[in-house]
């Protein structure tokens, strides 16, 4: 993943709810090109932000038993401020519903109590439809799961049975 839009995980309900940050750095690569004199984080990388916290609370909450979490569809994106090299982004993901194989999810990034980007994206687990015997799936688990503890450390947390 290039672009890591989480820097720590604040609260996790695995599989229901997820509370993340994501502060913005004044050295990041692409501030040099989105507006030169006045650098603000992208909104389609605030919405990768919710994106990623996504994942995450869904892949927790099932014990990574899917190789991939793909999304599906975005809906009612609304942005509402900036946000500012050295602030911080309060990144909010919450499982809505579960049907027909896709999670929707109510997502939403804070900075100072003020929305800065909210929507609904609509996820699918996923295999990579290799056959099983060239272990794929199994490999990205494994990544991804090394990936999770490098990311936020050793995040206790019990897996909801229900997801």
């Amino acid at each position: 993943m290039k672009y890591r839009q989480l820097d720590r995980i604040v609260s996790l309900d695995p599989g229901q709810r997820i509370v993340a940050e994501r502060t913005l750095r004044a050295d990041e690569e692409y501030l040099k090109d989105h507006f030169p004199r006045f650098p603000v984080m992208p909104g389609v990388m605030m919405l990768e932000a919710l994106h990623q916290a996504a994942v995450w609370m869904i892949r927790t909450g099932d014990e990574f038993a899917s190789a991939l979490v793909l999304l599906r569809e975005v809906r009612n994106v609304k942005f509402g401020d900036f946000l500012s090299p050295d602030e911080t982004l309060v990144v909010t993901a919450e499982r809505v519903k579960e049907a027909d194989g896709l999670i929707t999810v109510k997502a939403n990034a804070e900075k100072q109590g003020r929305v800065t980007v909210s929507a609904r994206l609509i996820l699918e687990r996923s295999g990579s439809n290799e056959p099983p015997e060239t272990g794929t799936d199994a490999d990205i688990i494994r990544r991804a799961k090394k990936q999770f503890k490098e990311l936020f450390g050793d995040v206790s947390f019990t897996p909801n049975p229900t997801t």
